[in-house]
């Protein structure tokens, strides 16, 4: 087999993720734009935090659903913001 034969496995990129119903931490982190993994972490405090979470097996998981629900939430409170602030001008 010579390297034109030879078959390539594409790297994982960000944009292969989306799709399933539920993410790891990791995934999370690149679904958000490239946040850390700790910053998701404390996202998820436990499964108490802001963003919603659930154990599977020994790993914590997010459903799309609710990593969906709190990046809208996070918009709408941001434009509340700006047109408070607009108001305030």
């Amino acid at each position: 087999m010579n390297r034109s034969e030879r078959v390539q496995t594409p790297a994982r990129r960000s944009d292969e993720i989306p799709g399933r119903l539920a993410y790891s931490v990791p995934e999370v982190a690149v679904l958000l734009g490239g946040v850390t993994e700790r910053y998701v972490w404390k996202l998820i405090d436990g499964g108490t935090g802001p963003l919603r979470s659930f154990l599977l097996g020994k790993r914590r998981v997010v459903y799309y659903e609710d990593l969906d629900t709190f990046v809208r939430e996070l918009r709408e409170d941001e434009q509340r913001a700006r047109s408070a602030a607009a108001d305030a001008a």
